[in-house]
C-alpha cells in the first residue's frame, strides 16, 4: 500500500498568495516530521516567449531565470531561519505540469504541496486546473491548499469512504497522519442516495466502519464513523467537513479505476476546487494484484 511520507516535499511557488500559503503548510510538515523542502519555480515556455522576451526586449532568458531564481532563494532563506528546516530551489522552464511531475521524481520527493485558487481562480498560473492536473498525473501523495490556516497543524482529519476496494486504500494514510499529529479521524460512509443497489452495501459499509475503528484503536488513534446517504458526494463531504471542523481531508486520485458507482475525477476535481481546507490527494497502489478485499489487509 502507499504510505505517507514527508521526508522531502516539494512545493510549485508562483509566488501568488496561494502557493506562499501552501509553503507554511509544508514548512510546518517537515519541521515536525524532520522533513526537507524543495522548492520549484516553472517558467512557462510560451509566456516566455510571446509576453515576457518581447516586453522587455531580451534574448537570454538567463537574465530572467537569474531573478527568479534570486528571489525563490529569498523565500527559501526566510524559511531555513523559521522553521530551521533544508531548502533546495529550482527554477525551471517547460510545461508546468510535467515540470513538477519531472521535478518531484529527478528530487525524490515524497509529496507536493500545491496552492490552488480553486473556482475563484480567473487567472495567475495555478489555476484549479493546473493543481488538478497534477495531483491525477502525480505517483505520489498531493495536497492542495487554497487559503491559509488559522492554526498549523491537523486535529480533525476527515476520510470519505465508499464501497471500492481503492477507496479503502486512503486509510492507511489517513491513520498514519492522524498518528503523527495526535488528531480525531473522522470516517464518513457514503453511499449514493436513491440508489437501490448502493443501499444494499450499507451492510458492508458498516462492517468496513468496524474495520477502520480497529486498525485505528490499534495505533491508539480516537475515531468517529458515521454512514449517510447522498445525491452529490463531494457537497456532502465538504459539508460534514465542516460539521466536524475538519482542517485535513484524505481521499484518493485514480481517474482510470471503474469504482461501484462515482466517477472519481469529477468528485475530486469537485473537492478541490470547492475545499477551503486542504485536500491530501492519495494515489491508488499501482499493482492490481496488491489490492486486499478486506481493510484487514493493510499492514502497520
Amino acid at each position: 500500500m502507499n504510505k505517507i511520507k514527508t521526508s522531502k516535499i516539494l512545493i510549485p511557488v508562483d509566488f501568488s498568495k496561494t502557493s506562499l500559503n501552501a509553503i507554511k503548510y509544508a514548512a510546518f510538515m517537515a519541521k515536525y516530521t524532520k522533513g526537507e523542502l524543495v522548492l520549484v519555480h516553472v517558467q512557462s515556455k510560451t509566456d516566455l516567449l510571446d509576453i515576457i522576451l518581447p516586453a522587455v526586449k531580451l534574448k537570454d532568458i538567463s537574465v530572467i531565470t537569474d531573478f527568479l531564481f534570486d528571489k525563490l532563494e529569498k523565500i527559501a532563506a526566510d524559511i531555513r531561519k523559521r522553521y530551521g528546516i533544508e531548502v533546495t530551489p529550482f527554477v525551471t522552464t517547460g510545461h508546468i505540469t510535467a515540470e513538477i511531475i519531472n521535478m518531484a521524481e529527478e528530487t525524490k520527493s515524497t509529496m507536493v504541496v500545491m496552492g490552488t485558487h480553486g473556482k475563484d481562480s480567473d487567472n495567475g498560473f495555478f489555476l484549479g486546473s493546473n493543481a488538478y492536473r497534477v495531483l491525477t498525473k502525480s505517483d505520489i501523495p498531493v495536497m492542495t491548499v487554497q487559503t491559509a490556516a488559522d492554526k498549523l497543524g491537523f486535529q480533525n482529519i476527515l476520510v470519505p469512504i465508499d464501497t471500492s476496494d481503492h477507496s479503502r486504500q486512503k486509510v492507511d494514510s489517513a491513520i498514519f497522519m492522524a498518528d503523527k499529529f495526535v488528531a480525531h479521524l473522522h470516517v464518513i460512509g457514503i453511499l449514493h442516495e436513491g440508489s437501490k443497489g448502493e443501499e444494499n452495501y450499507e451492510y458492508k459499509m458498516e462492517v468496513i466502519m468496524g474495520q477502520i475503528k480497529k486498525l485505528a484503536d490499534k495505533k491508539k488513534v480516537i475515531c468517529t464513523t458515521e454512514i449517510q446517504f447522498a445525491d452529490n458526494r463531494a457537497k456532502k463531504t465538504l459539508a460534514y467537513a465542516k460539521k466536524v471542523k475538519a482542517d485535513l481531508i484524505i481521499s484518493m486520485t485514480d481517474q482510470n479505476a471503474e469504482f461501484s458507482s462515482i466517477v472519481l475525477g469529477n468528485y475530486i476535481h469537485q473537492l478541490t476546487n470547492e475545499s477551503k481546507i486542504p485536500v491530501l490527494c492519495i494515489p491508488p497502489e499501482l499493482n492490481p494484484d496488491m489490492l486486499s478485499d478486506a481493510i484487514g489487509g493493510l499492514e502497520y
